[in-house]
């Protein structure tokens, strides 16, 4: 075995261990805990859950009981549900076609927009947050929304739309680029040179050799738009505690009032001290993380995210 190879070896026994240590070990703390689930008002008003435990069976917490018939925990799963599409969907329709200019074209600067973008990847959310916030709240930006009568900031859209496409956008950008840089630009110059038009060669030609890779693009944008906290607890903030008449009639009907994205709710659940609420909302997140990257996996196009 090569020097390389074992390398690689190396390298992909350690990352394999340590994420599915991760993964596994996060299962095991809910399901040793499932019984939580099941603590309600109720039940331990009526020692329907001591009687069945015991006495001796301690109850965490009784708010992390029956999570999935809360309310608030369907409006923020759908609230982030949709967000995240819009999100995913303006980021594609944007990063592709800059993605193909990056590494198909000759543009001026072209080093430093690479740096720009690859540097948001790893900007930390709070610092992505806080730029919103001043971006938005002086300037050309700010007399724009007075001209409106509408902010920004503070609201569900399209303030939670701006705050996860900004890291979303950079991670797709990033996969998509990589995977037209592994697509040999003469397949396009042959299908040229034999009298198609450049967008026919772009889709007879590299579009099918790098569909795995768009397509893992997408779902990684997808994914870290549903990661996304900090940005998003910076420049909008919680809803929960929001009184109703905060929220527009379409608000209400979206089924989207006084809920918050997931991961800040996981946040906020622990604040308020509701450690196996905010643990359950966590997971949910581990197994959407954890399916995306499967699914990425499957279709073969992990070489062009890592």
């Amino acid at each position: 075995m090569s020097g390389k190879r074992r390398t690689r070896t190396i390298f992909n026994t350690f990352f394999y261990s340590f994420a599915g240590f991760l993964f596994l070990y996060s299962v095991y703390l809910f399901l040793s805990n499932i019984d939580q689930l099941f603590v309600n008002e109720a039940a331990i008003k009526t020692r329907e859950i001591t009687d069945i435990w015991g006495e001796n069976r301690k109850i965490l917490n009784q708010f992390a009981g029956g999570f999935w018939k809360d309310p608030y925990f369907w409006k923020s799963l759908n609230l982030t549900l949709s967000i995240t599409l819009t999100t995913t969907f303006i980021a594609t329709i944007l990063g592709i076609p800059t993605a193909y200019a990056l590494s198909r074209y000759r543009i001026p600067a072209k080093s430093i927009i690479e740096v720009l973008f690859s540097s948001l990847i790893v900007m930390p959310g709070s610092v992505i947050g806080i730029c919103l916030i001043v971006m938005f709240n002086y300037g050309p930006l700010w007399n724009l929304q007075n001209s409106l009568g509408f902010r920004f900031a503070h609201s569900i859209f399209p303030g939670m739309v701006i705050a996860s496409l900004v890291l979303s956008f950079a991670l797709g950008l990033s996969a998509w680029k990589a995977t037209f840089d592994s697509v040999n630009p003469r397949f396009e110059q042959v299908a040229r040179s034999l009298g198609s038009s450049r967008w026919r060669a772009f889709k007879t030609v590299t579009f099918p050799l790098a569909k795995s890779g768009i397509i893992a693009g997408i779902i990684l944008a997808w994914t870290r738009a549903m990661a996304e906290f900090s940005a998003v607890l910076f420049f909008c903030g919680t809803f929960r505690e929001l009184p109703a008449s905060r929220f527009s009639d379409l608000t209400k009907l979206l089924q989207m009032d006084q809920a918050d994205w997931v991961s800040v709710a996981v946040w906020a659940q622990v604040e308020f001290g509701n450690i196996e609420y905010g643990f359950a909302l966590a997971f949910v997140l581990v197994l959407i993380g954890g399916i995306s990257v499967y699914v990425m996996h499957r279709i073969g196009a992990k070489g062009y995210v890592w």
